[in-house]
């Protein structure tokens, strides 16, 4: 990864170890100063130079070099539970065929859901095992006409429909409403 800002970068030899060593931070970075003042003066430190100072620290500290089984335990720990349930025990060497396992499991994980899906949507459209409830008919709306007083619906019999009333509300007598309320047109059948 480094090297391929390198050949962005179009650094020399000598250029690529200061730009590394620029890189280090923390422990490394500490590490790679005392390792500089331990150097005779004037030793050039070019890329070569570097990257063997830099793996021969790696084998005192392994617990932070980054090998291929770390990445893919680290990978592991991001994986969702449906995919990690069935990339959990793969046995792929590298990390990279591991991402491109990862990346297959997950595609068919999509298309089976696709599937059930459209076999759910199917099966509830088509032969439902319940029937669904019928949709009562709305009357359809009809625009009141300008001169037409208001005339509230007919009353239903008390007799035929077996409702009694249980109560009584009592009003005030004489004209105390609005004056629409005091007798309905003579073309209302109320």
């Amino acid at each position: 990864m480094v090297e391929q800002k390198f050949r962005l970068l179009r650094l020399t030899e000598g250029l690529k170890a200061e730009y590394s060593a620029h890189q280090l931070q923390g422990p490394a970075g500490i590490w790679w100063n005392q390792y500089r003042e331990a150097l005779p003066d004037n030793t050039v430190v070019d890329w070569n130079l570097f990257r063997e100072a830099f793996n021969h620290l790696s084998r005192y500290a392994p617990e932070f070099v980054n090998t291929e089984a770390k990445k893919i335990a680290s990978f592991k720990r991001g994986l969702g539970p449906k995919l990690l349930k069935t990339m959990g025990r793969s046995k792929c060497a590298t990390f990279n065929e591991f991402v491109s396992d990862a990346l297959t499991q997950e595609n068919y994980n999509t298309v089976y859901t696709a599937t059930k899906t459209r076999k759910r949507a199917f099966e509830a459209g088509a032969g439902a095992s319940q029937s669904k409830a019928p949709v009562a008919a709305r009357p359809q709306y009809r625009a009141p006409t300008p001169n037409q007083r208001y005339c509230p619906p007919a009353k239903k019999n008390q007799a035929k429909t077996g409702f009694r009333k249980g109560y009584s509300i009592a009003l005030p007598r004489g004209n105390t409403g609005p004056s629409y309320a005091k007798t309905p047109p003579a073309n209302c059948p109320c």
